[in-house]
């Protein structure tokens, strides 16, 4: 049965992966030469799909509590949380240019609330003892929303909050991925509902590069670089592995692959806006085309389940 007490949480990694998508055409109008309009039309997809699940989510929040405190103490669920902050900071990102005042505000807001998140998701745990099988890839989403701070914040904020941010993300990282391949490794594999959110473990490095892109002020040198192989690899690796995930039916968690794609192809992006290599300029516009191509079917398989009335339905455990 269909209630507003099941809208997940995890819808907010809707709103993550048009923001990729929306900042990807924004460095293709300026560094690929592309038209502008695509990047105008996302803008409003996605600022209009961020209002729809933000407010939702808040009448959820004043209606059903429980549900709220539920997701919150729930060992995933609790991971996709800060996506809610992490929301606040890709719409600052996206409006960077169009609308600074726009970007300033939400930057704020996502920034401070995000901070509080990752507190939050810390204590809880090291509080919880958790069994191995309850880890997964949506645990970096709580710190890869760190790296994302300084990339807007540069322009906010001095360097050295930017510096925190981003060695709070970068270090937490690091940590995680020891912790989730040793679980990927020796443990069982994840559900399949999981699956999907190996793809969060290109974002990690590839934002990193880009948030240390802008704290240098586009200076490329080995660690950034070591940052964007180190999300290339994963990336080259997931597709080498496409059976792997191809034939899954679909879950909410299919947004899992939208974002990282999109931050890897920004990402190789700001690599061409400073070589200007003839390569990476045509790696650019495929791993464009491929975010494109992914967003726009996990949109339309949403569509599909929404029709079907498969969301906001009680979960399997």
């Amino acid at each position: 049965m269909r209630s507003l007490q099941y809208f997940p949480v995890q819808l907010f990694a809707v709103v993550m992966g048009l923001s990729g998508l929306t900042i990807a055409y924004a460095k293709a109008f300026h560094f690929l030469h592309l038209p502008y309009w695509p990047y105008f039309i996302l803008l409003i997809l996605d600022t209009a799909a961020f209002f729809c699940i933000f407010i939702t989510y808040m009448i959820k929040w004043i209606k059903y509590p429980d549900a709220i405190k539920a997701e919150i103490n729930h060992p995933v669920k609790s991971s996709f949380i800060p996506a809610i902050s992490i929301s606040f900071l890709l719409i600052s990102i996206a409006y960077m240019d169009y609308a600074p005042t726009i970007s300033v505000t939400f930057w704020w807001i996502g920034a401070w609330l995000h901070l509080f998140f990752t507190f939050s998701v810390i204590k809880f745990w090291i509080r919880h003892s958790f069994d191995v099988k309850m880890i997964s890839p949506a645990w970096f989403i709580p710190i890869v929303g760190n790296v994302l701070v300084p990339v807007a914040g540069v322009d906010v904020v001095n360097e050295y909050i930017n510096l925190f941010f981003f060695t709070l993300g970068i270090f937490y990282w690091i940590v995680l991925f020891t912790i989730v391949t040793y679980r990927m490794i020796f443990h069982h594999p994840l559900p399949k509902k999981l699956i999907p959110t190996f793809f969060i473990l290109i974002a990690p490095p590839a934002v990193g590069f880009i948030s240390y892109f802008r704290i240098t002020f586009g200076s490329i040198d080995i660690f950034s670089m070591i940052l964007y192989l180190i999300g290339l690899f994963t990336f080259l690796l997931l597709i080498a592995k496409k059976s792997l995930y191809t034939q899954i039916p679909f879950f909410i968690s299919w947004w899992a692959y939208t974002f990282p794609l999109a931050a890897i192809t920004i990402a190789t992006t700001l690599i061409y806006s400073s070589f200007r290599n003839c390569s990476m300029y045509w790696f650019s516009l495929l791993l464009l085309v491929i975010v494109t191509v992914v967003v726009f079917y996990v949109a339309y398989k949403t569509y599909l389940a929404i029709k079907a009335q498969k969301i906001c339905i009680p979960e399997e455990e």
